[in-house]
């Protein structure tokens, strides 16, 4: 059986309906949702944190260094650390722990190893940037992480259009000492 076509086009209906199946497969697509919507309780999107990254900070009058390393996000966990080093002597330390819970993402800090009270919420994920609040903090209520150009800036402020403190990190080997 020979194909139909049109005498005044030469095009195949069999080809017009291709054409017209796609289109109304494409239409009845859903349209892609922003990365949070899309997975709500996945640490997926944060892989652009992994790895170890160092920048410096001020302290006293002296410029220190701050170390974060940050493990491959799993399906449902990503480990974090962080230290101060000034004088070759750690002065302040934290452990991360991000993890998927059934309502979304939240970060856990444990400042110095301790718990703290508050759990950060992932609020905004966007490719090579994320944002963790928890308006109930005094201090710290939001802390953001962003790609630039190949350097990792954290941030920490109280809220929108508040001062706050940010460090620059590029990244490093993780063997190096």
């Amino acid at each position: 059986m020979r194909p139909s076509t049109s005498r005044r086009s030469g095009v195949t209906m069999a080809a017009v309906c291709r054409v017209a199946c796609a289109v109304a497969l494409a239409a009845a697509a859903p349209v892609a949702a922003p990365l949070q919507a899309q997975q709500p309780g996945s640490v997926a999107g944060l892989a652009f944190m992994s790895g170890c990254w160092q920048g410096s900070f001020e302290a006293r009058d002296e410029t220190g260094t701050v170390e974060e390393r940050y493990t491959p996000p799993t399906e449902n966990m990503m480990l974090g650390t962080t230290r101060y080093i000034l004088d070759g002597r750690t002065v302040q330390f934290e452990f991360l722990v991000i993890r998927s819970e059934d309502d979304g993402v939240v970060m856990l800090p444990y400042p110095d190893g301790r718990e703290s009270e508050h759990a950060f919420r992932l609020t905004e994920l966007a490719e090579r940037r994320a944002v963790f609040e928890a308006p109930e903090h005094d201090f710290p209520k939001r802390i953001i992480y962003r790609r630039e150009n190949g350097v990792m800036v954290a941030r920490i402020d109280g809220g929108s259009g508040t001062d706050g403190q940010e460090w620059r990190m590029t990244r490093v080997n993780c063997d190096t000492p």
